[in-house]
């Protein structure tokens, strides 16, 4: 059973408070901390008790873990309309703040899942962060939203959610997956791709399916039976922890080395 302790609270400044749970290890002084950075829109409410035991895990192995959302998503303050990619990066500014104030003094891991990644792979170097861990990454944006807009569409004409509807379920052009965006919200993740240099050392965690390529100083291979969760948009079952032990076992013992990504 673990000793660890997860305490939820808020951060950030007067007008954009974000909700977090702090995962803070047995030891007195963590190893690191892990801020991680969720995933978007039905993949967050999806996802969520997953990312909770995996922070627990991570807490587990002597590392302190920080979960938070963005301003206008889960449990933070501002409505979903306010959620953009460029308020993310000012998120991930507070977030990071945060991370540091419970474990000074120790490396700062960036742990960025799915779409997450996009803002992260931009911000990690001038947020000071030890490495960049990417977990099932959005590889391009503007495929992402691709596939997000089909599948709205596909979710809208569905007879089994809407089985008296004689039509598709009406929507605004602000509207995916069940969500009301911002405008902008679409050419904002369009324009975002994982090329480049990050300009910090970066672990790719996916499935052998997983979208890539993404060019990574470490590579740990996730289970085939995670790659399933992030095409669900109904919670059809728990998502498996089963294996990431020994995947955390080696991530957690990884020592970040810088190299170029051009």
């Amino acid at each position: 059973m673990s000793d660890t302790t997860m305490t939820p609270g808020f951060f950030g400044v007067d007008d954009r408070r974000l909700f977090c749970i702090r995962h803070l290890p047995r030891q007195a002084r963590a190893d690191a901390v892990v801020l991680m950075c969720p995933p978007l829109l039905h993949e967050h409410m999806r996802s969520y008790r997953f990312f909770s035991q995996l922070a627990g895990m991570i807490a587990d192995r002597g590392m302190a873990c920080l979960r938070f959302d963005y301003f206008g998503t889960g449990d933070s303050e501002g409505e979903e309309s306010a959620f953009d990619p460029e308020g993310a990066s000012r998120d991930l500014a507070l977030a990071a703040a945060a991370a540091r104030s419970i474990a000074p003094g120790v490396p700062l891991y960036l742990m960025a899942v799915r779409a997450s990644a996009l803002f992260a792979w931009r911000e990690a170097a001038s947020l000071g962060a030890s490495a960049l861990w990417l977990w099932q990454p959005v590889v391009d944006g503007a495929r992402h939203v691709e596939t997000l807009r089909r599948r709205d569409a596909s979710e809208r004409n569905s007879r089994s959610r809407y089985p008296r509807a004689r039509s598709a379920a009406p929507a605004t052009t602000d509207d995916l997956m069940g969500y009301r965006l911002p405008s902008g919200f679409p050419a904002q993740m369009q324009a975002l791709r994982l090329d480049g240099d990050p300009g910090v050392p970066v672990a790719l965690f996916d499935t052998p399916a997983g979208e890539g390529p993404v060019r990574a100083d470490a590579r740990f291979v996730l289970p085939d039976a995670l790659q399933r969760w992030i095409s669900e948009i109904d919670l059809d079952g728990l998502i498996p922890l089963g294996g990431l032990q020994e995947v955390l076992d080696q991530a957690t013992q990884w020592q970040p080395e810088r190299h170029a990504h051009g």
